[in-house]
């Protein structure tokens, strides 16, 4: 079993994943194989944590930061 971190990408109506050769050659693979392959999405950090809202503005918050610095 190899871990791969991989981009899919678009091709006409499908997706596709590339397997670099250095993970195939691990694999042994050889013409067309038939392959397992479990699948996990990871999320976009936006997707995460969303969007910090204040009720302050920017400069008050850096300010309150700043604050005890001197």
């Amino acid at each position: 079993m190899v871990d791969l971190h991989a981009r899919a990408r678009r091709i006409g109506n499908s997706w596709a994943i590339l397997i670099p050769k250095e993970k195939a050659d691990a694999l042994n693979l050889s013409k067309e194989p038939d392959l397992h392959v479990d699948i996990e999405a990871i999320p976009r950090l936006r997707e995460l944590a969303g969007t910090f809202k204040s009720k302050k503005s920017t400069a008050r918050l850096m300010q309150e930061i700043d604050e005890g610095w001197d």
